[in-house]
């Protein structure tokens, strides 16, 4: 049984390419990881797999687990949910560009909170998601019509204190937080899925090629790439069962999650390039 739980955020300080493996015939060479319902996502294996290829101390780094050579093997005591999108920067006529989610995206924080509830014994106050109509769009900067990544949006809601009356405000990083309450907050509709239309378009289409290195011309590509802009927050829930590591005694479950707040880690492909970098926060 899991005995320790935190929920974890996941801040992109670059731009990120989490990428499926593979081209899929789409209108992206390489896309990145989604969810059921379309949305960027990080899955869970490719999270752990960098946490693990990013940890350094050996005592920590049992808990996820031993390498699938070596044997016996050992399982891990340390269990991460997928990533799910919150929060993705989105281009406005006023001050460039502002956060921006839907009642969808705010569902899964939902879900995860019950989930840490559950597990944690403590819970950290769920959304309170009755205060919006999920077929209109709010904001804390504007009101009226809006154009949102190149889409017009008409009768935009203004509620200035919409982070508190949400309760979202105590479940962000405070570097985040600061950054909602400059760049302000915009929530899409759910209505005629609106929320992913718009926010897909904030999604970057990088393209490349390889060159030849005496003549510097074309060896392979062009390709296409696809990358989740920078300050991009994602939500997770690390599970954790007790456990004793080889070479230190008692549990060190809590160690890990402490171990794992502020750390600055590469998930995803092309950190030569200087993508993939991120920060992560717990909050139990």
């Amino acid at each position: 049984m899991y005995s320790r739980s935190a929920l974890l955020c996941i801040r992109a300080l670059t731009s990120l390419h989490v990428g499926t493996g593979r081209s899929e015939g789409g209108y992206v060479d390489l896309p990145v990881q989604r969810d059921e319902f379309n949305f960027p996502t990080i899955w869970a294996s490719s999270l752990k797999g960098a946490l693990k290829a990013n940890i350094r101390d050996v005592n920590l780094k049992e808990l996820l687990g031993s390498e699938p050579e070596k044997m016996p093997s050992k399982p891990s005591a340390v269990s991460l949910l997928d990533a799910k999108l919150l929060l993705m920067p989105v281009r406005v006529l006023d001050g460039v560009w502002s956060y921006a989610t839907s009642p969808h995206l705010l569902q899964y924080l939902n879900k995860y909170l019950e989930v840490h509830s559950a597990v944690a014994g403590v819970r950290l106050g769920l959304l309170n998601l009755n205060i919006l109509d999920f077929g209109k769009v709010y904001s804390t900067k504007f009101s009226g019509d809006a154009i949102i990544n190149e889409v017009m949006f008409r009768g935009v809601v203004r509620k200035d204190n919409l982070l508190t009356e949400l309760g979202l405000d105590k479940l962000l990083p405070d570097e985040v937080r600061t950054n909602v309450l400059e760049r302000g907050l915009i929530i899409l509709p759910d209505k005629d899925n609106l929320g992913l239309v718009t926010l897909s378009k904030s999604l970057v289409i990088q393209y490349r090629v390889r060159l030849k290195g005496e003549t510097k011309t074309v060896e392979a590509g062009p390709w296409s790439e696809e990358y989740v802009p920078m300050e991009t927050l994602f939500i997770s829930v690390i599970l954790c069962r007790d456990s004793k590591s080889s070479t230190q005694q008692g549990s060190t479950c809590e160690e890990f999650i402490k171990y794992v707040d502020k750390r600055v880690i590469y998930v995803g492909g092309k950190e030569t390039i200087g993508k993939g970098l991120v920060k992560l926060y717990t909050f139990s």
